[in-house]
Protein backbone atom coordinates (compact mmCIF):
# COMPACT_ATOMS: atom_id res chain seq x y z
CA UNK A 1 0.00 0.00 0.00
CA UNK A 2 2.17 2.65 1.42
CA UNK A 3 5.78 2.90 1.97
CA UNK A 4 6.12 3.73 5.27
CA UNK A 5 5.09 0.60 7.49
CA UNK A 6 3.87 2.99 10.32
CA UNK A 7 1.53 4.66 8.08
CA UNK A 8 0.07 1.05 6.88
CA UNK A 9 -0.75 -0.50 10.59
CA UNK A 10 -2.39 3.51 11.83
CA UNK A 11 -4.54 3.13 8.71
CA UNK A 12 -4.99 -0.56 9.54
CA UNK A 13 -5.98 -0.32 12.70
CA UNK A 14 -8.31 2.74 11.64
CA UNK A 15 -10.10 0.52 9.38
CA UNK A 16 -10.56 -1.81 12.62
CA UNK A 17 -11.86 0.08 14.79
CA UNK A 18 -14.41 1.74 12.11
CA UNK A 19 -15.55 -1.65 11.13
CA UNK A 20 -16.33 -2.66 14.91
CA UNK A 21 -18.13 0.29 15.89
CA UNK A 22 -20.41 0.12 13.08
CA UNK A 23 -20.78 -4.00 13.98
CA UNK A 24 -21.61 -3.08 17.86
CA UNK A 25 -24.18 -0.13 16.09
CA UNK A 26 -26.28 -2.46 14.08
CA UNK A 27 -26.47 -5.59 17.01
CA UNK A 28 -27.40 -2.67 19.43
CA UNK A 29 -30.06 -1.27 16.98
CA UNK A 30 -31.01 -4.94 15.36
CA UNK A 31 -31.06 -6.68 19.37
CA UNK A 32 -30.38 -4.95 22.20
CA UNK A 33 -32.38 -1.50 21.61
CA UNK A 34 -35.69 -1.14 23.84
CA UNK A 35 -38.69 -1.93 21.35
CA UNK A 36 -40.42 1.44 20.36
CA UNK A 37 -44.16 1.67 20.21
CA UNK A 38 -46.07 0.66 17.05
CA UNK A 39 -46.10 3.37 14.20
CA UNK A 40 -50.03 3.13 12.85
CA UNK A 41 -50.17 5.87 9.89
CA UNK A 42 -47.35 7.39 10.95
CA UNK A 43 -48.49 7.68 14.69
CA UNK A 44 -47.25 6.87 17.91
CA UNK A 45 -49.51 3.91 19.49
CA UNK A 46 -48.68 2.22 22.75
CA UNK A 47 -48.64 -1.14 23.18
CA UNK A 48 -51.95 -2.63 24.97
CA UNK A 49 -50.70 -3.67 28.75
CA UNK A 50 -52.98 -7.01 29.92
CA UNK A 51 -54.33 -6.31 33.04
CA UNK A 52 -51.33 -8.89 35.18
CA UNK A 53 -49.10 -6.68 33.81
CA UNK A 54 -50.48 -3.87 34.53
CA UNK A 55 -51.14 -4.89 38.20
CA UNK A 56 -47.06 -5.79 38.54
CA UNK A 57 -46.60 -2.01 37.42
CA UNK A 58 -48.74 0.01 39.37
CA UNK A 59 -48.06 1.35 42.53
CA UNK A 60 -51.44 3.05 44.83
CA UNK A 61 -51.33 6.12 46.77
CA UNK A 62 -53.38 5.97 50.04
CA UNK A 63 -55.93 8.69 50.44
CA UNK A 64 -54.46 12.06 50.12
CA UNK A 65 -55.72 14.72 52.26
CA UNK A 66 -54.34 18.59 51.68
CA UNK A 67 -55.70 21.75 51.10
CA UNK A 68 -55.57 23.59 48.24
CA UNK A 69 -54.15 26.91 47.31
CA UNK A 70 -57.92 28.50 48.40
CA UNK A 71 -58.04 26.66 51.82
CA UNK A 72 -60.76 23.99 50.25
CA UNK A 73 -59.71 20.73 51.30
CA UNK A 74 -58.83 17.58 48.68
CA UNK A 75 -58.90 13.67 49.28
CA UNK A 76 -57.35 12.24 46.28
CA UNK A 77 -55.85 8.69 45.44
CA UNK A 78 -53.90 7.80 42.37
CA UNK A 79 -52.71 4.84 40.63
CA UNK A 80 -49.07 5.21 39.38
CA UNK A 81 -48.06 3.29 36.39
CA UNK A 82 -44.43 2.39 36.21
CA UNK A 83 -42.39 1.34 33.43
CA UNK A 84 -41.42 -2.21 35.26
CA UNK A 85 -41.77 -3.86 37.98
CA UNK A 86 -37.71 -2.10 38.80
CA UNK A 87 -39.57 1.50 38.96
CA UNK A 88 -42.42 0.14 40.74
CA UNK A 89 -40.07 -1.21 43.87
CA UNK A 90 -38.49 2.58 43.38
CA UNK A 91 -41.42 4.19 43.61
CA UNK A 92 -42.60 1.77 46.43
CA UNK A 93 -39.62 2.95 48.63
CA UNK A 94 -40.02 6.77 47.78
CA UNK A 95 -43.74 6.45 48.93
CA UNK A 96 -43.21 9.36 51.39
CA UNK A 97 -41.90 11.62 48.66
CA UNK A 98 -44.31 10.60 46.27
CA UNK A 99 -46.90 11.46 48.85
CA UNK A 100 -45.15 15.05 49.27
CA UNK A 101 -44.67 15.81 45.84
CA UNK A 102 -48.74 14.85 45.15
CA UNK A 103 -49.32 17.18 47.99
CA UNK A 104 -47.18 19.94 47.10
CA UNK A 105 -48.60 19.96 43.84
CA UNK A 106 -52.33 20.46 45.29
CA UNK A 107 -51.75 22.78 47.84
CA UNK A 108 -50.52 24.96 44.67
CA UNK A 109 -53.69 24.76 43.17
CA UNK A 110 -56.95 26.64 43.00
CA UNK A 111 -60.22 23.95 43.02
CA UNK A 112 -61.37 25.44 39.90
CA UNK A 113 -58.12 23.68 38.26
CA UNK A 114 -58.52 20.50 39.53
CA UNK A 115 -62.36 20.43 38.12
CA UNK A 116 -63.53 18.37 35.39
CA UNK A 117 -61.34 15.74 32.99
CA UNK A 118 -58.97 19.17 31.82
CA UNK A 119 -58.07 19.76 35.46
CA UNK A 120 -57.63 15.92 36.37
CA UNK A 121 -55.46 15.67 33.14
CA UNK A 122 -53.36 18.34 34.50
CA UNK A 123 -53.05 17.19 37.62
CA UNK A 124 -52.15 13.78 36.41
CA UNK A 125 -49.39 14.75 33.84
CA UNK A 126 -47.93 17.06 36.57
CA UNK A 127 -47.50 14.72 38.73
CA UNK A 128 -46.19 12.32 36.42
CA UNK A 129 -42.95 14.80 35.49
CA UNK A 130 -42.53 15.42 38.77
CA UNK A 131 -42.53 12.08 39.74
CA UNK A 132 -39.79 11.16 36.87
CA UNK A 133 -37.24 14.07 38.49
CA UNK A 134 -37.61 12.06 41.70
CA UNK A 135 -36.80 8.26 40.08
CA UNK A 136 -33.34 7.11 39.40
CA UNK A 137 -33.80 4.58 36.59
CA UNK A 138 -36.79 4.21 34.26
CA UNK A 139 -40.06 6.47 34.43
CA UNK A 140 -43.55 7.15 35.39
CA UNK A 141 -45.65 5.72 32.52
CA UNK A 142 -48.98 7.09 33.77
CA UNK A 143 -51.11 8.49 36.36
CA UNK A 144 -54.77 7.73 36.93
CA UNK A 145 -57.21 9.22 39.45
CA UNK A 146 -58.73 6.59 41.28
CA UNK A 147 -60.50 8.61 43.70
CA UNK A 148 -61.53 12.77 44.22
CA UNK A 149 -63.54 14.79 46.54
CA UNK A 150 -63.33 18.46 46.35
CA UNK A 151 -64.77 19.82 49.24
CA UNK A 152 -65.50 23.97 48.41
Amino acid sequence: MFKNRLVNIVLILLMAITLIGVVIFVIWQSYLKPADPVAVNGQQVERKVSAEELEKVTVETDEIRTNLLTGDLILAKFAIQAENEKVKKELELRKTQVIHTVIKILSAMKPEEVQGPKGMEKVEATIKTELNKLLEKGKIVDVITTHKIVDI
